[in-house]
């Protein structure tokens, strides 16, 4: 993908494309993010969440040690993940995080509106509630 077409899909000159990898791991669905969550990639994100969550996938892993950077409309994004999983009578965990947006969420208070883990498939079947592996 050239420069011009992914300031054509939306991106910014002065950011970094998101690049989003889906996997299945037991009862859970992961998003792998890479790169950027912000303004212009959000909307990226939005899709994704709503395309792979649902009931037979009740929770949902969001991936974030290759996140680079996530702005106040990309943390806002992941409060509206948490809630559109809350709502569904699911789960999202962050598994990953790291740097900035560690701090930011430590800082903004937003850290615990989330299960936060490490990279062990283990602790993710036993966070969402089941043993399953895909």
């Amino acid at each position: 993908m050239t420069r011009s077409d992914q300031l054509e899909q939306g991106e910014s000159a002065m950011s970094e494309p998101l690049q989003i990898e889906t996997s299945l791991e037991g009862r859970s669905v992961c998003l792998a993010l890479c790169g950027e969550l912000t303004y212009a990639t959000v909307p990226v994100f939005d899709e994704h969440v709503a395309d792979v969550f649902g009931p037979t996938r009740p929770c949902l892993v969001l991936d974030v040690r290759r996140l680079h950077f996530c702005d106040s409309i990309g943390l806002s994004a992941l409060i509206a993940a948490r809630r559109r999983a809350d709502l569904a009578g699911g789960r999202l965990i962050l598994r990953g995080v790291h740097g900035m947006l560690e701090r930011v969420l430590h800082i903004t208070g937003a850290g615990a509106l989330f299960t936060v883990l490490g990279a062990d498939l283990d602790q993710i079947d036993h966070a969402a509630g089941g043993s399953e592996r895909a």
